[in-house]
């Protein structure tokens, strides 16, 4: 079979509708580029820090050896001029005033520095820290989560539950999760009408040989009976006309008896189950003669159109028959809200291109959904065809199955 290739603005992979994701992977490569960027802006800043601290020290030490070269100056001309002294006090002065400056202000940058620094280090840490927790306090409750639906599952639980709202792999996980519990339901469903209609089977194999051992007993009597009544007929000659009209009335009677045995002995015969050339429209007949007798259908008019010339499908006799009593059984159900003798299946049979159909069709005014539609549905597809449900215009179900044809075209 060809896989269609996904639909635009869904996931390929999932087919569900394509939403934005974070992959944890990517919240990790973020958290770590996260912390790069802090160690660049901070070694930045350091860097920055440390280029206007020397230029700083510098300075500081320019005018320290300006101002010792002024004492020295100073020491040197002593007393000999007085006002070559006071222009050396006033450079003294002023040396060490920009030497005071120089030393306030480094300090000052350095102290702005460091506490800058110390304020962003202190930021970034603490940001990515408690956003690291989050992240994580909710991703390990996350994952109880998803273990707890899991374990769940595993007890048995299969009632739909909302997957997590994340858009990363625990979420698709969750949704994993959710799309198992849903699928182990029907199946499980599944399983359990199979389960039901395994045990149908055997009940009706069981009757099937009880029926055959009661005709075996009153074949017997029945003939010896006809015998009687034969030989009394033959032998009197002289009987009232109401006595001879008796024993042609038993023979009668007994005639009946002996049809009927025949036709439960051919209905109790179980059919092939091996895969096998199988005529469908005998399947078919057998499968209506089978339920000639069940309650469900006592107010249901079932018609046939069969096509003579059908050619035989390879099958499993057995399913087939197990499948069309099912797919008859639920349309008589669903039957059951019609006046009495208005309900009616219509079972067809055809030659298609490629196989065989069989169309059942009921009007049934409710339109209920099969029962049993699942397990039909596998029973065909298992011999390679399809089946479909469809609503007829005029009111009721049309189902039709498509059977494909062997190989060899026989």
């Amino acid at each position: 079979m060809v896989n269609a290739p996904p639909l635009a603005g869904t996931d390929g992979a999932t087919g569900r509708p394509w939403r934005w994701r974070l992959p944890l992977r990517a919240v990790g490569a973020l958290g770590i580029l996260a912390l790069v960027t802090l160690t660049t802006l901070m070694v930045a800043a350091a860097l920055l820090f440390r280029g206007a601290v020397q230029s700083h020290l510098q300075q500081l030490e320019d005018a320290t050896v300006r101002h010792e070269r002024l004492l020295q100056r100073q020491a040197a001309a002593g007393d000999a001029d007085p006002d070559r002294t006071a222009a050396l006090e006033a450079q003294l002065r002023a040396a060490a005033g920009e030497r005071a400056e120089h030393l306030a202000t480094t300090r000052h940058y350095i102290d702005g520095t460091t506490v800058t620094l110390a304020s962003l280090g202190w930021f970034g840490i603490t940001t990515i820290g408690a956003l690291a927790l989050v992240f994580f306090s909710r991703l390990a409750g996350d994952i109880v989560a998803v273990r707890g639906r899991a374990h769940a599952i595993l007890l048995g639980e299969r009632l739909a539950a909302t997957p997590l709202a994340r858009r990363d792999e625990l979420g698709e996980l969750s949704q994993a999760v959710e799309e198992l519990a849903d699928a182990l339901g029907r199946r499980e469903r599944e399983l359990a009408q199979e389960r039901r209609h395994a045990m149908h089977q055997e009940k009706l194999a069981t009757i099937g040989a009880m029926a055959a051992g009661v005709i075996r007993e009153i074949g017997n009597p029945i003939a010896a009976i006809d015998g009687y009544a034969r030989a009394l007929l033959e032998t009197r000659t002289t009987q009232p006309p109401e006595d001879g009209g008796m024993l042609r009335a038993i023979l009668q009677e007994t005639a009946r008896l002996v049809t009927i045995s025949r036709e439960i002995s051919t209905l109790a015969a179980a059919p092939g189950a091996q895969w096998q050339l199988a005529s469908l429209n005998e399947i078919v007949r057998q499968t209506l003669g089978l339920l000639r007798y069940e309650p469900r259908l006592a107010d249901v008019r079932i018609t046939t159109a069969l096509d003579p010339q059908l050619p035989a499908v390879m099958a499993y006799p057995d399913r087939l028959l197990q499948m069309l009593t099912s797919l008859v059984v639920g349309a008589a159900e669903a039957c059951a809200g019609l006046p009495r003798h208005v309900a009616e299946i219509v079972v067809a049979t055809r030659a298609v291109a490629g196989g065989v159909a069989l169309t059942m069709e009921s009007n049934a005014s409710g339109g209920r959904e099969l029962p049993a539609l699942p397990l039909c549905r596998s029973m065909v597809e298992a011999h390679g065809g399809r089946i479909s449900v469809v609503a007829r215009p005029e009111g009721g179900t049309r189902v039709v199955v498509w059977l494909p044809l062997p190989p060899d075209g026989r």
